[in-house]
């Protein structure tokens, strides 16, 4: 490899890292820009700033107002939904567990019918 082969293969790559590095460093001060506009937009006087400091206040007092209701709520949902959430699977349950036994439970016994009023004679004597 000759000389002024290096050097443009050198020169290709460090074109190649800058073009890279010009091109993150556009992206991150886009996203700084923002940043900095949505910051400027905000009223950072003292009047802003308490009027700010006020409706966090009112919100975090709805979200208080709102979690203790459903604090007091809780206990009544979760005895309701355990139980009907719970009865069905049990019957479910019952009705599979009442298969199941009649499938182990033995025949009941067939009756036999003669079929001639001799054969009971015959049965009947050598008995």
């Amino acid at each position: 490899m000759k000389l002024q082969e290096r050097f443009g293969a050198l020169e290709a790559e460090a074109k190649g890292r800058i073009r890279r590095a010009l091109t993150t460093s556009n992206a991150k001060l886009l996203e700084i820009d923002g940043a900095l506009a949505k910051v400027a937009k905000d009223d950072w006087t003292v009047p802003g700033m308490k009027r700010h400091l006020d409706q966090l206040k009112a919100r975090a007092d709805t979200l208080r107002a709102t979690a203790m209701k459903r604090v007091q709520a809780m206990p009544g949902d979760a005895v309701s939904k355990l139980a009907t959430g719970s009865r069905t699977p049990l019957q479910n349950l019952a009705r599979s567990l009442a298969q199941m036994a009649k499938k182990f439970e033995p025949p009941a016994p067939k009756s036999v019918k003669p079929v001639d009023g001799k054969t009971e004679a015959k049965v009947a004597k050598a008995s």
